[in-house]
């Protein structure tokens, strides 16, 4: 499988696999990194900037949501 990484583009590696059941099925779930630990923390890093900036902006749109729905009761 061909599986680079973002930044350097080395081939990942698995890191650690696991499975877990639900229902009938068996579902196997891997993570992969990259063999250079200072650009897996990199990327690590820009991932949980995305992830916040991305959490950031769902929660102003929730607020945007709430003060137009809390206008409109008002009127």
């Amino acid at each position: 499988m061909n599986n680079p990484c973002i930044r350097c583009g080395k081939q990942r590696i698995e890191s650690k696999s696991w499975e877990e059941k639900m229902g009938a099925s068996v579902i196997t779930y891997s993570l992969t990194v990259c063999p250079d630990r200072d650009c897996q923390k990199i990327v690590d890093e820009e991932i949980a900037e995305r992830k916040e900036k991305a959490d950031l902006i769902l929660r102003k749109k929730e607020e945007a949501k709430l003060a137009r729905e809390k206008l409109i009761a008002t009127n």
